[in-house]
């Protein structure tokens, strides 16, 4: 979660995605009540405007309107 708001920081939405991902694969219990992870899905949910099917499955998982 800490590589993906540092990549998100820098302005590399896809990794930060991609870094959220691996947090869910690595501790889908954590991931989900951490509030870093919670800010990240709503930070990347509102600043993607298309559809993005890894970040609406994401997103479902999280409990985050999508």
């Amino acid at each position: 979660m800490n590589i993906s708001r540092s990549k998100l920081a820098l302005g590399d939405g896809d990794g930060a995605l991609e870094s959220l991902e691996a947090a869910w694969d690595i501790a889908p219990e954590m991931a989900r009540v951490h509030p870093t992870s919670q800010e990240l899905m709503r930070v990347l949910t509102s600043l993607h405007r298309r559809s993005n099917p890894r970040l609406t499955k994401l997103a479902k998982r999280a409990g985050v309107p999508f």
